[in-house]
């Protein structure tokens, strides 16, 4: 088992390794997926990275606090 890893890291890691040569990752799938149809090879994986490195980050959810009743 790897262990349990926060979606903020995968998210880096992932635009690391796409972007890798200084370029925008997004661009990279996008050329990728591009050039996967012309070969007629499916394109779903690729797709759905994309999808996740463009959805926007969710923010730290602030915590409830208990308040005591006068």
């Amino acid at each position: 088992m790897i262990g349990p890893k926060k979606l903020s890291t995968i998210r880096r890691e992932l635009e690391e390794s796409l972007a890798s040569d200084g370029g925008d990752p997004i661009e990279r799938l996008d050329r990728q997926i591009a050039a996967a149809k012309r070969k007629g090879d499916r394109t779903d994986i690729m797709e759905g990275l994309k999808r996740f490195l463009e959805s926007p980050q969710k923010g730290k959810s602030r915590k409830r606090v208990a308040r005591a009743k006068a």
